[in-house]
Formats: C-alpha cells, sequence, structure tokens
C-alpha cells in the first residue's frame, strides 16, 4: 500500500513535458520484470488537423542593413508527431547606422547582400508538448522542429562594390536549405501563438573568391499568431 501512495505522489509531483502520449517509465521499487505505463491525454491533438500562421520576423545576420518582414505559413499534421508545411518569408531592407558611419569615415561602400524573399516547403516533427502553470492558469505549448528545402531571393551590390565601387544592386536566386525550431503556445482550440528560429542556408558567390561559391546563411526570429481547424 505504502509503494502504491508513493507511486501516486511521484506522479503528481513530475513536470509535465512528454516526448510522446505514451510514455515508459520503470520504476526501481517495482519488481524488475514490472513497468508502468503512464497516458495523458492531449488537450489540443494535432492529427489530421490544418494551420494557418502569420508572423512577423526580425533578422539576425545582416551587418548593414535593419531587415525586418512578415511571413505566411499552412500546413497538415498527418499524424500527431509529422506535418508538411510551406513557408513563405517578405522582407524588407533600409540602410543603419553601421552602413551610415562606414560610408563617412572611409568613403567606400561595403559589401551587402540582403534579402528579398524566401519560400520552402518543410517537414515538420513535433515529438514535445507539455505545460506551464503561470498566474493559476494552465498554457499547454507544442515543440517541433523542421527541415525544408526552397527557393531564396536576395540582392547584393557583389558586382559593382568589388569592380567599379559603386552601389548598384543586382538580384539572385538561390536553392535554400533550411533548418528550424519552433514554439507554439495554444490560447484554446482554435488559436495559437508561435515563437520560430528559421536558419537558411544557400551557395553563394562572395568578395574574396566571386567566380566560385561558398556557403552562407540567413537567420530570424520569427513571432507569429495562427489558427488551427
Amino acid at each position: 500500500m505504502q509503494k502504491i501512495w508513493f507511486a501516486l505522489l511521484v506522479s503528481i509531483v513530475s513536470i509535465s513535458t512528454h516526448a510522446g502520449e505514451e510514455d515508459l517509465y520503470d520504476f526501481l521499487w517495482l519488481d524488475p520484470d514490472k513497468t508502468v505505463y503512464v497516458l495523458q491525454n492531449k488537450i489540443y491533438p494535432k492529427e489530421k488537423s490544418i494551420y494557418l500562421d502569420l508572423g512577423y520576423l526580425t533578422n539576425l545576420t545582416s551587418t548593414f542593413q535593419d531587415t525586418f518582414g512578415a511571413q505566411v505559413k499552412v500546413g497538415y499534421f498527418i499524424s500527431e508527431e509529422w506535418a508538411v508545411e510551406f513557408n513563405y518569408l517578405k522582407y524588407s531592407n533600409s540602410d543603419n547606422s553601421t552602413l551610415k558611419a562606414v560610408k563617412d569615415v572611409t568613403g567606400s561602400i561595403p559589401f551587402i547582400r540582403r534579402p528579398l524573399s524566401s519560400s520552402a516547403l518543410f517537414a515538420i516533427w513535433s515529438p514535445f508538448y507539455g505545460k506551464i502553470n503561470t498566474f493559476n492558469k494552465i498554457y499547454y505549448f507544442d515543440w517541433s522542429f523542421g527541415l525544408g528545402v526552397g527557393s531564396y531571393e536576395a540582392e547584393s551590390n557583389l558586382k559593382s562594390a568589388t569592380t567599379t565601387g559603386k552601389d548598384l544592386f543586382e538580384n539572385e536566386n538561390y536553392t535554400s536549405f533550411l533548418i528550424k525550431s519552433s514554439l507554439k503556445f495554444h490560447l484554446n482550440r482554435s488559436f495559437h501563438i508561435g515563437l520560430e528560429f528559421l536558419n537558411t542556408n544557400f551557395e553563394a558567390a562572395t568578395p574574396s573568391n566571386p567566380n566560385s561559391k561558398s556557403w552562407d546563411q540567413n537567420n530570424d526570429i520569427i513571432f507569429s499568431i495562427g489558427a488551427s481547424f
């Protein structure tokens, strides 16, 4: 009887973060051949659901630009843990104080590559879910990861800055490979807010070696609000 009460106490005080809907625990005080399955029903199941998110992004990569933008993404959960997602980003750029200082002090034009848009198709894996008790209210969340491939559009002054010293931008298009991690906090069964880190990788020429390509990347933090159907 004491063992049963002790097991109940451990279950009550355990932190409610899970790698799946069904977890297996080995209790050391039980016989070696006995196991206990703990099942917690999800309040917000994802299987066979569609979600649509709108986001606001801040770029973390641009050295000489203040870069912000918008995100639209739509996805479908095939199962409780796996989804497919289409993601589109549109960027807006403006010269920052660092660029103005370089021009004023040196009189030269630095190399600038700035993003314009990105579209990608993702495979989403969402293995973790949990809940947080804040101000006597419980908030449920999902933690997911994504791998994607897509098209990345940018513009740079590579040719003009390295040959003429002028600031003329030309459009560039790349095949991109993307990695991301996302947190989704459920407000209710229909609406949620999200926080996402997105890493975009592509091969592009650089001023040090304009005749060959090397890997470059673009990083964004995205805040979003969305709905599930």
